[in-house]
């Protein structure tokens, strides 16, 4: 069993006016295997633990504002997600519980016994297991003075007022495994920066980042076997990009690498010449299997390799390397590792690598980099740590910096 351990994500006021902003979402990540965090395809339940009654500055309640932040249909997570929604229970005012698996939204003057550092706004807990998101609790700092309003930051009469709603965008993003761009070398304009701003809605960076991990809404187009998607190669090599999220096993499908998968997309490639070819999901963001095929329908297939991970457990993208025939062309299947734990197949954007050396070539394929955390290409980055009191557990500190002035 793989270690659960909480990080705490954190949200701060900023002291002085941030760069106008240009492109990298990032990641919380696995520390062995490098994969982002996230949660399994389905429900994200979300128990609001907040003031139902107060109406605030834009008309709604805390408990509305957050629902809106999760679940609106022009402002919230939700609309943008693939193969995850966020759900939400209004109950009484309380505090939460650290590691009981329920995904608690609270108010506190002291977050899970700690003290608040004098600029932080709200925190984000990530407990996870192996590569799978498990509980986050979000926690607002009752030092502040919260209000629900749209535009300028602290303008007019809402000065001196912290807005829940932009301050709960950014921190669902956490929920969902999305870091500090500014924390991790980018500049992006986006809600996930680590400083409060008057941008008070997602930006394109923001949607990506969760469209990487939870995909767009709808089943990709190559889905099925007969749909697979033509490779082309630009040179000696080519890269597409795709997603798994919400795709299908078919009735006859093979188990790419002998596992039962469930959430399976087709690419073509027809050889050019007899040579070599090695194809790789290196820079996909999920545990991968993989396999080579010839044959004109899915259920009469002729296995020609596969793949599952690299190093079993550590590096989970796969990799292939066969004799290609000139004219004959090949499908590649990818799927997501089953782990056989109720959850289905491993899914979020794939990345395929090809490369081909024809026969008497001298030539060869540039080296395909090291999986990036990042749209943009930022890393994980080295967060301070801190440990939980008594729990030895450690904890990670990311923070979202209120404004000041």
């Amino acid at each position: 069993m793989r270690t659960k351990r909480p990080h705490f994500l954190v949200l701060v006021a900023a002291g002085g006016a941030l760069l106008a902003l240009a492109s990298g979402f990032v990641f919380i990540t696995n520390d062995t295997t490098h994969l982002p965090l996230k949660w399994a395809p389905g429900n994200i339940a979300m128990k609001l633990m907040v003031d139902n009654s107060i109406v605030l500055s834009d008309g709604n309640t805390r408990a509305t504002t957050l629902q809106a932040a999760l679940q609106g249909a022009t402002r919230g997570w939700n609309p943008n997600l693939g193969d995850a929604q966020f759900t939400s229970t209004i109950v009484a005012p309380g505090n939460g519980s650290d590691g009981n698996s329920i995904n608690e939204v609270f108010f506190s003057a002291s977050p899970y016994g700690t003290t608040w550092d004098s600029n932080t706004l709200a925190i984000t807990t990530a407990w996870y297991n192996g590569n799978d998101r498990v509980e986050a609790d979000t926690i607002f700092n009752t030092a502040f003075t919260w209000d629900s309003y749209r535009g300028p930051l602290h303008a007019g009469a809402m000065a001196g007022k912290e807005d829940i709603q932009r301050v709960a965008l950014h921190e669902f993003g956490h929920t969902l495994g999305l870091d500090h761009p500014d924390e991790n070398g980018q500049t992006v304009t986006a809600i996930m920066n680590s400083h409060e701003s008057s941008i008070d809605s997602l930006q394109a960076d923001d949607i990506n980042g969760a469209q990487s991990l939870y995909g767009p809404p709808g089943v990709p187009a190559n889905d099925n076997f007969a749909s697979a998607t033509a490779i082309t190669l630009s040179g000696t090599s080519a890269t597409v990009t795709g997603y798994n999220t919400n795709a299908t096993k078919e009735a006859g499908e093979p188990n790419h690498a002998g596992n039962s998968g469930g959430r399976s997309v087709w690419w073509k490639w027809t050889a050019p010449s007899t040579g070599t070819a090695t194809l790789t999901t290196q820079g996909s963001l999920f545990d991968t299997t993989l396999g080579v095929y010839t044959g004109s329908s899915v259920g009469s297939l002729t296995t020609i390799t596969f793949s599952d991970d690299v190093q079993p457990g550590v590096v989970q993208y796969s990799s292939v390397t066969f004799s290609a025939t000139s004219g004959v062309t090949y499908y590649f299947g990818v799927d997501g590792f089953n782990a056989s734990d109720g959850h289905g197949a491993d899914c979020a954007a794939v990345t395929l690598n090809l490369s081909f050396a024809s026969s008497g070539s001298t030539s060869t394929s540039s080296t395909i980099p090291p999986t990036s955390s990042g749209g943009g290409g930022g890393g994980g980055g080295a967060p301070s740590g801190w440990f939980l009191g008594a729990l030895g557990l450690l904890a990670c500190m990311r923070r979202l910096r209120a404004k000041r002035g």
